[in-house]
């Protein structure tokens, strides 16, 4: 059985095609992905919100208004607002339909993403004055309604404040209470619902991997087909050997796997270290769940090759046919393949079960963005209970195949 296992490992390592599709395969295309994710997930973060402000003689004289929008702009972690300041409404107009990137603002900054102007009436209130067109699921609106906040924020605190002085004057002579109304609130609080914060490109690495690890499944069909003494005179050799066909089957199945392992652990690695790509820090747990994969991929493989009197050139068509499908539905085709993946997943939740590529994205995912490992848990589950139920049907088919002469 050893002696099974090592010649077979041999001779998949000497096939072109394994290491064409197993292993040069998810590097190209994890190459290209990170010259085409470049910028990707730094535009998805989140940034201050760019807006103009007119610093006239009405600005300086609103109660508690100048600092609490300094607060606001302040440079750090916590900064909300990028303000710029102008003298007048009409500035603050031709500023925010300014739209070329390279323009400069009063303040040295860019025009570009001025999503409205805070300017105060003779009345002594503020109001804001938003860019029109936005459309309601875009970052202008988002940025829009947080600038709305922050004025509806601070007219609360005043109304307050007046209230107060209406109700009760001497309490505004304490200068702590005082400080405490008028301290600009948190109008937004960052908290991370996930583990690791989710990134755009991530969901992209996680389908390649998917794909490369069902495209291990070449490994398990060509030994398979190595090892059927109708198909090649090392399978007749060994049929005419004293192993039994199951002992056969599962050296085979251990050298095919054992090699699409070693090759979808060195994709990972390139991805890891070469393009960059963080997992969250849970290497290990990522790579037990790629052997797992590694393992459906094979027997998936040894059930294609299992069968008898079919070409291994048609064996392994059916087989990309299967990859390619699988990895459609998982999302790997680009954003509205990825919307459409999602939204079959929502409709039909039973898709996800007998899909290996979305099962093995959803590993991965889990790992990530999860807290504890039960999610993980469960999709290595559904991996091994599908491996196991693709292994025994490849063993039926082996175990029953009868051949009049060698």
């Amino acid at each position: 059985m050893i002696n099974v296992f090592k010649g077979t490992l041999l001779a998949l390592m000497r096939e072109r095609s394994v290491f064409i599709w197993v292993l040069a395969f998810p590097l190209v295309l994890s190459t290209m992905f990170a010259f085409m994710f470049a910028h990707l997930d730094d535009a998805a973060q989140l940034k201050p919100v760019r807006v103009a402000v007119v610093a006239d003689a009405r600005y300086e004289d609103a109660p508690g208004l100048a600092e609490m929008i300094d607060a606001l702009s302040e440079p750090g972690d916590g900064q909300l607002l990028d303000v710029a300041r102008v003298e007048s409404e009409d500035a603050a107009i031709e500023l925010m339909r300014a739209t070329d990137a390279g323009s400069s603002a009063p303040d040295g900054g860019s025009n570009e993403g001025v999503v409205g102007y805070v300017a105060v009436d003779a009345d002594g209130v503020p109001g804001v004055h938003v860019r029109g067109g936005a459309l309601p699921d875009s970052v202008d609106s988002a940025n829009q309604s947080v600038l709305k906040t922050v004025v509806d924020n601070y007219l609360s605190s005043r109304a307050l404040i007046e209230d107060v002085a209406n109700e009760d004057p001497a309490a505004l002579a304490d200068a702590r209470f005082v400080a405490q109304l008028l301290d600009a609130p948190d109008s937004t609080e960052r908290i991370d619902v996930t583990r690791n914060p989710p990134k755009e490109t991530v969901r992209y690495y996680f389908a390649l991997l998917g794909m490369a690890a069902l495209f291990g499944s070449q490994t398990g069909m060509i030994a398979i087909c190595r090892a059927q003494p109708n198909l090649s005179a090392l399978g007749a050799r060994r049929a005419l050997g004293a192993t039994s066909r199951t002992k056969t089957l599962v050296a085979t199945l251990g050298a095919s796997w054992a090699l699409s392992f070693a090759c979808l652990a060195v994709a990972y690695a390139y991805i890891r270290i070469a393009a960059g790509v963080d997992f969250g820090g849970r290497d290990g747990a990522c790579l037990v769940a790629l052997a797992a994969s590694s393992l459906l991929a094979t027997a998936l493989g040894t059930l294609v090759g299992s069968a008898t009197k079919v070409d291994e050139g048609i064996k392994g068509g059916v087989l990309s046919g299967i990859v390619c499908v699988s990895s459609l539905f998982a999302g790997l085709y680009g954003q509205p393949v990825m919307e459409l993946a999602d939204d079959l997943s929502t409709a039909f939740p039973a898709l996800e079960l007998v899909n290996p590529a979305t099962q093995i994205a959803q590993t991965l995912y889990s790992i990530m963005y999860y807290d504890t490992f039960q999610r993980t848990f469960e999709h290595v589950l559904v991996l091994l209970a599908t491996t196991a139920v693709l292994l025994a049907v490849s063993l039926v088919l082996v175990r029953r195949q009868r051949y009049a002469s060698l």
